[in-house]
């Protein structure tokens, strides 16, 4: 059975979360109430990036009162606190990479009677609702205030399951079977966790595929099917190479993905896979973010499943006969490409060089690496296909689409899907004639080639400029070969002249260049970057240029010697 570890006293080492043999953190995204200091209260968005890194699933929690504590139990604080903790809770759950479809689980950390839940808590999750909408809430208490929760629609469900995390203590013997999580293990002084990275942890057990996991596209039905760690020590290093293909293998054998694995832990055999799949049974051997001994030299950049008892010399109809086993394969697959950033293309035979999801013959005929030919000339890859396509394209249009559909300047679509930017919150595609940006503070935006040149120069939405805010403007210029481009970003805005280089005009000397009238203004248009000088800045215009030193600013037009100082606008 998969585990997942809470904590809140400090950030631990993702690597030694995974070597501890867990694979999800269950994070606090609420702050240390007064008087604590918690330093897991909130996870930060760069702590969530290296869990994802590490190939560890991330599910967001809240906690901010506490039992006998001058701050009083979250649940007792009734509508308005529910209403309160969840827009603070919401805020905070997308500023660190966390996605809308996906729920926070909110403490109800004390043995509350049913009166109590019927006067005052159940107020307290209407109130969250009113914010997250019950099919994003969720609640942690014993095994009764979840079944409460349940009965009452205050939290949501997926398939037999509901956003129920049921802790041991004061459950006694009494299990609630729609959980998702069962906190079994917690660290108390009377009987201590585990320590991982030199902290105490709690161990909860995951219950269902879908528990959470901001990993998960929640806009297609998740197959059913048992995930199950069985990390061993077959694995390698990917030498800080980027995953860009998810290859399926044939095991040439009779096992079941538990046997299988159990011959893959034995490093003498020198072979694994990251997965192995039969009979809705999936085990997880390695970790994504270590390359499996499957492919040669090609181990540092797939990440690879082998089908157990599977075989080359299968017929189509025997691949047919185990469609769900297919269909769970492409979710994995699908899941492990938006985790990682690469494409879902299918790559089938005739194969071509290219990330996504492909077998190992690929690995053979497109990248020329060794000789196997498994999954075989049988294999049903337009059912496969389709299950893929299943996954990524049944949703509802993205911002991003949208965008795009209303910008046919762009051009054909070269990016396969959405990738995920470096801060883990945003997303961007890239098209024939430009990008599109997305952000959920600033929405989507389309950046076009010409803009594109200098926003790269500035380390695209991880530097100074940050996301755009608004589409670009085609402004005229009578003096040049053709109209000039404007777009704003975050941190200021690019201006760019037909045939010429752009330039980025910001802060107080844009604010100033503004006030003289942009490109039409006395000064005309940017001639250059800020350019350090002595305390302070400059930056040249087509006419003039602006200095900056702390507390002053001076624009001046070149008229001759001297230069004349340009009065403000009143």
């Amino acid at each position: 059975m998969s585990t997942a570890v809470d904590f809140a006293a400090r950030l631990i080492e993702p690597r030694a979360i995974v070597a501890a043999g867990h694979s999800a953190v269950l994070a606090y995204i609420s702050p240390s109430r007064p008087g604590a200091n918690f330093g897991a209260k909130p996870i930060t968005a760069d702590y969530a990036r290296a869990l994802t890194a590490a190939g560890l699933d991330i599910v967001s929690i809240w906690q901010y009162g506490k039992p006998g504590d001058a701050t009083p139990s979250d649940w007792t604080t009734g509508y308005d606190g529910g209403r309160r903790m969840a827009e603070q809770a919401l805020a905070t759950h997308l500023s660190v990479g966390a996605p809308r479809h996906a729920p926070i689980f909110f403490a109800v950390d004390e043995d509350i009677s049913l009166s109590q839940w019927n006067s005052t808590a159940v107020e307290f999750f209407r109130g969250v609702n009113s914010v997250l909408g019950s099919a994003w809430t969720g609640i942690y208490g014993h095994a009764r205030v979840c079944a409460w929760a349940i009965e009452d629609a205050v939290v949501g469900a997926r398939g037999q399951f509901s956003w129920a995390w049921q802790t041991r203590a004061w459950s006694g013997t009494e299990r609630e079977p729609r959980a998702v999580l069962y906190q079994r293990v917690i660290d108390t002084p009377s009987n201590p966790g585990p320590i991982i990275d030199s902290t105490r942890v709690d161990v909860n057990d995951i219950l269902a595929p879908d528990f959470g996991q901001w990993a998960l596209d929640r806009s297609v039905s998740v197959p059913p099917f048992t995930e199950i760690d069985r990390l061993g020590p077959s694995h390698s290093s990917r030498e800080g190479a980027r995953i860009t293909n998810f290859l399926l293998h044939t095991q040439e054998g009779n096992g079941t993905a538990e046997s299988l694995a159990a011959y893959l832990n034995n490093p003498a055999n020198g072979v694994s896979y990251h997965y192995t799949l039969r009979d809705a049974v999936v085990v997880r051997v390695v970790p994504e973010e270590l390359a499996s001994w499957s492919v040669l030299s090609a181990n540092p950049f797939t990440v690879n499943l082998c089908f157990a008892g599977s075989r080359i010399a299968w017929s189509r109809a025997q691949w047919l006969a185990i469609d769900g086993d297919l269909r769970i394969a492409a979710y994995l697959a699908v899941r492990s490409a938006q985790r990682h950033g690469y494409s879902t293309e299918v790559i089938e035979p005739d194969y071509h060089v290219g990330d996504g999801i492909s077998d190992h013959r690929y690995v053979t005929r497109a990248l020329g690496i060794g000789s196997h030919t498994d999954v075989g000339p049988n294999f049903p890859w337009d059912v496969f296909a389709a299950h893929v396509a299943s996954f990524v394209g049944a949703t509802e249009p993205t911002a991003i689409d949208l965008r795009a559909a209303a910008s046919p300047w762009l051009g054909a679509r070269r990016t396969t899907g959405e990738l995920s930017t470096p801060d883990g919150v945003g997303r961007f595609a890239e098209f024939e004639h430009g990008h599109v940006y997305w952000h959920p503070s600033t929405d989507a935006h389309a950046v076009p080639t010409a803009i594109m040149d200098k926003y790269a120069e500035l380390e695209w939405e991880t530097g100074p400029l940050g996301y755009p805010t608004a589409e670009h403007t085609e402004l005229p210029d009578p003096q040049g070969s053709g109209p000039g481009l404007a777009q704003t970003f975050q941190g200021g805005a690019v201006y760019r002249r037909a045939a010429q280089p752009a330039y980025w005009v910001h802060g107080a000397i844009g604010a100033r260049w503004a006030a003289a009238g942009h490109e039409n203004g006395e000064l005309g248009w940017p001639a250059s970057d800020e350019t350090a000088h002595d305390d302070g800045v400059y930056q040249s215009f087509e006419f003039g240029r602006i200095y900056w030193v702390p507390e002053q600013i001076v624009a001046l037009r070149n008229s001759g010697e001297p230069d004349t100082p340009l009065s403000r606008p009143a």
